[in-house]
């Protein structure tokens, strides 16, 4: 059985060898036949190759869009940074020397700035509005008090911090009070979450009506929590909590918590 295979097997390479002969033998008189014949083989060969051109494109587009996404981001992680430090120069350029007449300078204010970047590890659903966990802590320098961020606008702060982790109470809790200003007014209030994903802010002039839209920050700082920093967006009046000259409105969070999975610590240096 052995003998017959080696038979057949020479028999094959045999008759290969004597057709590649000839072959050669008539191409090499007639260029016409020779163009033809490495026309079709490279037909034939390109339908074979097809699947590993396309992986290695593939690949290579990925590989591209990986390095062109993390670019996107370094540059996004930058405007914010620069956009964050901004605003709070300007806060303190209105408080001190008023909106008129200061020259700032971005660069050296977005000098001090520092993000520290964080992932969502756990959050209770019966705190689902007051308390998340994040995996972050002591020993990458967290401190009681940092104001946590998405993007530009505030999550919350840091509230306790243990070596690898800490707790980040949320603004929509109804246990943060945080002093607040309207950019556009300048009114000067303290605004609460109700522990069911609303903010309410509180001792508003009625004399100076708002309008819904207007934005909130952080007015002064308090520990490590810095003012000028994007809060919410005013939303209207709390019809039932007028008191005296005083009136509350609701506050929108300009943040998705149901969607939050990535945070960024502030830290001015």
């Amino acid at each position: 059985m052995r003998d017959r295979k080696r038979v057949e097997f020479w028999q094959v390479g045999i008759s290969l060898i004597a057709f590649s002969m000839v072959l050669m033998a008539v191409v090499g008189h007639q260029s016409g036949i020779d163009v033809r014949m490495r026309s079709f083989i490279y037909k034939g060969l390109r339908h074979l190759e097809l699947p590993a051109l396309a992986l290695r494109e593939g690949i290579n587009r990925a590989l591209v869009l990986s390095r062109d996404k993390g670019m996107f981001l370094e540059k996004i992680d930058s405007l914010q940074k620069e956009n964050v430090a901004l605003r709070m120069e300007l806060n303190r350029v209105k408080e001190f020397y008023g909106s008129e007449g200061y020259e700032v300078s971005p660069y050296l204010a977005a000098e001090g700035i520092n993000f520290l970047n964080a992932t969502v590890i756990y959050r209770h659903p019966g705190w689902w509005w007051r308390y998340l966990t994040i995996d972050k802590g002591r020993d990458d320098g967290l401190k009681r008090g940092m104001p946590v961020l998405s993007g530009e606008n505030v999550v919350g702060r840091v509230s306790i911090v243990e070596d690898a982790t800490a707790v980040v109470e949320l603004v929509t809790s109804p246990d943060l009070r945080i002093p607040v200003i309207v950019e556009d007014t300048r009114d000067v209030g303290v605004l609460s979450g109700d522990g069911k994903g609303n903010m309410s802010l509180f001792y508003m002039p009625r004399k100076a009506p708002l309008e819904r839209g207007m934005k909130i920050a952080t007015a002064f700082a308090v520990g490590n929590f810095y003012p000028g920093l994007l809060v919410g967006t005013v939303d209207g009046p709390e019809e039932d909590f007028v008191e005296g000259d005083f009136v509350t409105y609701k506050v929108k969070p300009d943040i998705d918590f149901s969607r939050l999975r990535r945070v960024r610590i502030l830290e001015v240096r």
